[in-house]
């Protein structure tokens, strides 16, 4: 049975078995720390090179298809390099169906939740499975580096969320899972700004959502803040389409019955896109959506001074227990400190050395436990250099194409731009 309540997952998560195993117990003293957005670049890089070490020590542990494989590919869990890591790379289309069930260990917990790409592409979607710590992890690490880039905690209980998604695919999409358990754990109250249709008919859910325009306005309306709104970047643009080509008249309506345009966020106000600006067509360039955008919604700082309306967009796939996460204008998409994001030449797949160069994002989170979390999602990625915790942002480029010898389908954002041409 899944664990669906915030404060359950975290307590069952302490519960588990796997924290008898010196590397979960490290990992989940630290991430349930408040040191790691404070320690310095050099020291945590030193802490993900001896997690790495353990972590594949531990898949070794519980696993004998690890321990086989390591010794196929010559690799010493103890002394183990990034390009090692990179050797262990697995494309996401190895996760579709029942992809993943080979990577899981034998002592694999129950009672966790099982997430899932879009299936749009007509094959079986990439499934990920997550045990009830992995759940917590997920849970913590996201809060904790979503508050990192948003510039401030949340505060317990205050302002009001709207999420562009129907509650039934809190379920199925871990994006919406981590958004809907960290507002829960905060006691903030959440929206869902899309409601599904005809669920029992054939279709993927995408293709049955239609607009909750009772949450759409009781969002728009409401004096809490602040006014955190959750969408896909074409949620956004066709919401600011719908404002550009209302008449007088019909503006003026609008305005009287739900306070909008402009829509007002309030302090701390901000809004967060799922993906980047892949997926959609006629989507603008992403700062020209930004920067249209905050015509049409007004965002105070914490202390109510005017300013530009705060953006934040999350790079989240299936496949991974941590986001990357940027604020348009302030950083570029930050990783978790524990996770390691490396950048792949698309001919080799060896670690590009080398400030600015394009190339395939690999993903590699030591603090996952079910099974070893290192993939490349085929996403074009750069970094360059940061005074941040990191010290490295990256930039998003673009999508790896068929013809580079990618077909995987879109992760979580492009499923939730999907949506948004769906419920209009």
């Amino acid at each position: 049975m899944c664990t669906t309540d915030a404060k359950e997952i975290m307590e069952h998560g302490a519960q588990s078995q796997l924290i008898n195993d010196p590397h979960v117990k490290r990992v989940w003293d630290l991430i349930n720390g408040d040191s790691l957005f404070k320690m310095s670049v050099d020291d945590l890089a030193s802490l993900r090179q001896s997690l790495r070490r353990e972590s594949l020590q531990y898949f070794a542990r519980h696993n004998p298809y690890y321990a086989e494989l390591f010794e196929r590919l010559d690799i010493d869990p103890a002394k183990a390099t990034l390009h090692d890591v990179a050797k262990l790379a697995i494309p996401s289309d190895m996760l579709r169906g029942e992809g993943q069930k080979k990577f899981l260990i034998r002592d694999l917990e129950e009672g966790g939740e099982t997430f899932s790409s879009s299936g749009t592409t007509g094959k079986d979607p990439v499934r990920v499975y997550r045990s009830p710590i992995d759940l917590a992890i997920m849970l913590k690490a996201n809060t904790d580096l979503f508050e990192y880039v948003y510039g401030d905690l949340l505060k317990e209980g205050e302002g009001v969320a709207l999420f562009m998604a129907a509650p039934e695919l809190r379920y199925k999409l871990s994006f919406v899972a981590f958004v809907h358990l960290t507002l829960e754990k905060k006691g903030i109250e959440l929206l869902y700004g899309m409601d599904l249709e005809n669920k029992d008919q054939a279709g993927t859910p995408w293709q049955k959502l239609v607009p909750n325009k009772e949450n759409l306005l009781k969002f728009l309306k409401s004096k809490k803040e602040p006014k955190l709104f959750f969408t896909a970047p074409a949620g956004v643009h066709l919401m600011c389409q719908k404002f550009d080509e209302m008449g007088y008249g019909k503006k003026l309506a609008y305005k009287m019955a739900s306070g909008a345009p402009p829509v007002r966020l309030g302090k701390g106000g901000v809004i967060v896109t799922g993906g980047g600006s892949k997926g959609f067509a006629d989507l603008p360039e992403y700062p020209r959506l930004v920067s249209n955008a905050q015509k049409h919604f007004i965002a105070q700082n914490r202390n109510g001074g005017e300013g530009s309306t705060p953006f934040m967009d999350v790079l989240g796939m299936t496949e991974t227990l941590t986001a990357l996460i940027d604020r348009h204008g302030v950083m570029d998409k930050m990783p978790h400190p524990l996770s390691e994001a490396f950048i792949l030449d698309p001919l080799t797949f060896e670690p590009l050395e080398g400030e600015g160069k394009e190339g395939v994002l690999g993903i590699f989170n030591p603090f996952t436990t079910s099974w070893l979390e290192v993939f490349y999602p085929g996403d074009i990625m750069s970094w360059h250099s940061s005074e941040r915790y990191y010290g490295k942002e990256f930039v998003y480029k673009r999508r790896l194409s068929v013809k580079e010898g990618w077909d995987l389908q879109r992760a979580c954002g492009g499923t939730l731009e999907e949506m948004m041409t769906k419920g209009q």
